[in-house]
């Protein structure tokens, strides 16, 4: 896990939408419920939040999460997007994270 180089960021605090996602305290809520996340599902988020509306294709992705040298197959990447979409969309809400076929993902 890329821990250091993953949570680098001028901000603490998140928000998009009804996320919010707080570095410091390692914690994301949507609509004020606690959503409970991996680790590996908290990282790949920091990245979309971070950067919302840009397309992570799941080789950066893998670079983001797991560092440049993983050895990590794209499959993988979207076992986790698909976790962390069913742990932000316990409610009748929406799926924050859509994907761009042939390419990979995006927040928003």
């Amino acid at each position: 896990m890329t821990w250091g180089r993953a949570l680098i960021a001028d901000e603490l605090v998140f928000e998009f939408d009804d996320i919010v996602l707080d570095i410091e305290c390692l914690r994301v809520r949507r609509a004020g419920r606690l959503v409970h996340l991996g680790s590996t599902e908290f990282v790949m988020l920091v990245a979309l939040i971070e950067t919302p509306g840009k397309v992570w294709t799941r080789a950066a992705l893998v670079d983001r999460v797991w560092g440049w040298d993983a050895r990590v197959e794209a499959r993988t990447v979207d076992v986790h997007v698909a976790r962390l979409r069913k742990a932000l969309c316990q409610t009748d809400r929406s799926y924050p994270i859509r994907t761009v076929h042939g390419v990979g993902y995006a927040l928003g």
